[in-house]
């Protein structure tokens, strides 16, 4: 806006309102796309789509800015040279902090919104646009440098954070996810599997009879159970928003996103089996266990939340444990948690 009433004296009308007019219409497309982000998790694929919307986006913005310095120098009024210059130069500058966050943002936008009225400056026959027009590379070099100052910084918190965050977050014993990742994790994959009206399938195990296990072998030997048993359940998933976590001292749970009932029944089994030949393949470090298994899945209804989902598979769990421990037991498309709690009464 500031743009059009300092140039509305001597700049084209109808250009000038063109011009104004494709900004106001590609900014206000810009909103309404960035309205559709999706909230909460969002996996790699949809991570790299949202991050080439921002670099087109920033490149369009950076090439309407230079038409402006073309379509609107005024050789011989060099008051209106300097201000349009002054407003695309701020504007760039002020860009400097908002797309340094992004490894490539800032000079997409700045090369295409710069170089036109740069490069007229200097054609120009006045001496003070030449001097304007030879110190902007300059000026914008430094800003460059400083882009890149703020994207390592701000890089290297982020990844210092997600460090701190991976100590917090994974069981130190085994390597996998604990309570507080599970947690966090079934909440996300619930909001996601709610959105894409998708199935969502949990597991919970138990190993059988492990406090028997740590007092005849000792709990050196129990600790080399828990992780030979994680890591199995770690090579057995297969996508890599699967999860699997330890929630209890011998309880772990696998989270299958986008996975129903079968699905989910043909891999625990295949671990049930897998786990009764653990020590085999530790050459009888350690000793022969078995694996007890609770499986839930449904389709995510707004009217429940995550815990239905947990307490269905933990009555699967108890029914296996019930029914004579090594074997694996499911509940399916459950409409409520009470009725679940009472068919196990």
């Amino acid at each position: 806006m500031t743009l059009g009433f300092g140039l509305w004296p001597i700049a084209d009308k109808a250009v000038l309102i063109t011009w104004m007019s494709i900004m106001i219409l590609f900014n206000a497309g810009r909103w309404i796309v960035g309205m559709r982000f999706p909230k909460g998790f969002i996996n790699e694929e949809e991570t790299y789509h949202w991050e080439r919307k921002l670099v087109v986006f920033v490149a369009i913005s950076g090439f309407l800015w230079g038409i402006a310095g073309i379509l609107f120098y005024v050789p011989d009024q060099p008051e209106y040279i300097l201000f349009l210059a002054l407003i695309i130069v701020g504007m760039c500058a002020a860009t400097t902090a908002t797309l340094s966050f992004h490894r490539f943002a800032f000079p997409v936008f700045l090369l295409p919104a710069i170089s036109p009225i740069t490069l007229n400056l200097m054609s120009d026959n006045n001496l003070v646009a030449n001097a304007v027009g030879f110190i902007i590379p300059f000026y914008f070099a430094l800003l460059y440098q400083l882009s890149r100052e703020i994207y390592r910084t701000a890089n290297e918190s982020i990844i210092s954070r997600i460090d701190s965050q991976h100590q917090a977050m994974f069981d130190h014993l085994t390597g996998v996810a604990n309570r507080r990742a599970f947690e966090e994790a079934m909440d996300r994959e619930w909001y996601r599997a709610l959105r894409d009206k998708s199935a969502l399938s949990l597991v919970i195990g138990d190993i059988d009879d492990f406090k028997s296990c740590n007092d005849t072998y000792g709990h050196a030997v129990g600790d080399l159970v828990l992780e030979a048993v994680a890591e199995l359940l770690e090579r057995r998933i297969r996508r890599g928003t699967d999860l699997v976590a330890r929630i209890g001292g011998e309880e772990f749970a696998i989270i299958l996103p986008d996975t129903d009932l079968e699905g989910a029944l043909t891999l625990v089994n295949s671990i049930r089996v897998g786990v009764r030949h653990l020590a085999e393949a530790y050459d009888k470090e350690i000793p022969q266990v078995t694996m007890s298994f609770g499986v839930s899945s449904l389709p995510p209804d707004k009217s429940c939340d995550t815990e239905i989902l947990f307490r269905c598979a933990d009555a699967a769990l108890y029914q296996a444990k019930k029914k004579g421990k090594d074997r694996v037991e499911s509940i399916d498309n459950t409409p409520s948690l009470s009725s679940v709690e009472q068919s196990f009464i």
